[in-house]
């Protein structure tokens, strides 16, 4: 068992870290370390423009937030101009702008509130699917150019690695466990790139050698994660002339929701 580490000492927060240059401009460094490929990761770069938004706003832990991806990002510098967009009692709404070579190449708008004061009725109507343990789930292989992977855990139940390395199964659904391979604590910045960290469930049906780019994706926080693994579930049920959707589910390991999300990307087969 690998020794947790507080979020704060993590790979990943160091990675995301931010220097503030005034009341409406941070900087920071998307890392080589996080990308897939040459571009950095959607979930990483949503979860570092949310923790400015964290900085920036009165309320520090995201309810919802939503990334418009306008431009290829690149490792290196990123200057993030935030916006005041409201401020009530128990949430705070602000946008950020994450800006490469003088042009936006992400907009994030988030709402966010304090969690541990969040109180009123609870209501959950959809079981937890029915997936393998942990331990019955398979490490995912994976290329030597995708970076954020080897800082993860990947575990996905044996017919999604199967659908991975043998071809196209047909079921656009991946179901498993994910986690910090330095044993960092998750915390909510974290989730948010979890969301984002696993192959397009569309890899099942179109094969793994085309392309997903993500266009819009948006992530609305249930709770914080208690310590473990997190499991997940992400799918793609409809693909439209090449428009395709993924609903995700992740649940802490003591089975409680924690994150909804949903992402609008385009599929790009290899021909």
């Amino acid at each position: 068992m690998i020794e947790s580490l507080h979020s704060e000492g993590s790979e990943f927060a160091r990675s995301t870290a931010l220097r503030k240059i005034d009341e409406q401009v941070w900087e920071s460094d998307f890392s080589a370390d996080w990308c897939i490929g040459q571009v950095p990761n959607g979930g990483y770069t949503l979860a570092l423009g949310a923790k400015v938004l964290g900085e920036a706003l009165p309320h520090s832990d995201p309810l919802n937030v939503s990334a418009y991806y306008l431009a290829r990002t690149e490792p290196g510098p990123v200057r993030c101009e935030f916006e005041l967009l409201r401020v009530g009692k128990s949430t705070s709404n602000g946008m950020i702008k994450l800006i490469q070579n003088g042009e936006v190449k992400i907009q994030v708008i988030g709402v966010f509130q304090d969690i541990e004061r969040l109180n009123g009725e609870t209501l959950v109507k959809e079981a937890i699917p029915n997936m393998p343990a942990y331990q019955h789930c398979v490490d995912m292989p994976h290329a030597p150019n995708l970076k954020l992977r080897d800082r993860l855990i990947q575990r996905l139940a044996p017919n999604n690695i199967k659908a991975l390395v043998n071809g196209p199964d047909g079921d656009s659904t991946w179901k498993g466990w994910q986690e910090f391979k330095d044993g960092a604590d998750i915390d909510l910045f974290a989730v948010l790139m979890f969301c984002d960290a696993l192959p397009p469930p569309a890899f099942a049906v179109y094969g793994a050698k085309g392309r997903v780019p993500t266009l819009e994706m948006s992530v609305q926080i249930h709770r914080r994660p208690c310590p473990g693994p997190l499991r997940c579930q992400f799918k793609t049920s409809f693909i439209t002339e090449g428009v395709v959707n993924e609903d995700g589910m992740i649940w802490d390991s003591a089975d409680n929701l924690v994150a909804l999300s949903r992402q609008t990307a385009k599929l790009r087969v290899a021909r």
